[in-house]
């Protein structure tokens, strides 16, 4: 079976507190908790979701970075392209309870301010996944 293409919400996981080096944006300080981390891809959904989840990949994209000193817990998925990409990322960063974090973190190649957000408690987690699964059309 071909992979389609798509949007996703990655569920990361840092079980203590880490300064990462993160690529070209350096060292970022991370708090232990829940992370949402918004992307896309064009070329096949299931292999680069595959890609995160595998601890010993190379990094080359920034949440390579974070995933690999975290787990990855969960993704949802989302018809759509770099577009709704952003669209998710506007949406997390509206609900209470979530903080965007990473300037340019994953939105190198859009206007977003980033595409990474910590969620400060599991109401909020809760609240963002079931409107996520109301407000966006799910990858089938």
């Amino acid at each position: 079976m071909v992979s389609s293409p798509g949007a996703y919400v990655l569920v990361v996981d840092l079980p203590s507190p880490a300064t990462i080096c993160v690529g070209g944006l350096g060292d970022v300080p991370f708090e232990k908790g829940i992370y949402l981390y918004c992307g896309s891809a064009q070329a096949g959904l299931m292999p680069r979701l595959a890609r995160h989840m595998r601890p010993d990949k190379k990094r080359h994209w920034h949440i390579d970075h974070l995933t690999g000193a975290g787990e990855v817990i969960g993704a949802l998925t989302f018809q759509g392209g770099k577009e709704t990409e952003c669209r998710l990322a506007t949406f997390i960063d509206s609900v209470p309870g979530v903080v965007p974090l990473g300037q340019r973190f994953g939105s190198s190649d859009c206007r977003c301010s980033t595409h990474l957000f910590q969620v400060k408690d599991e109401i909020s987690l809760s609240l963002v996944l079931e409107i996520l699964r109301f407000l966006f059309p799910s990858q089938r």
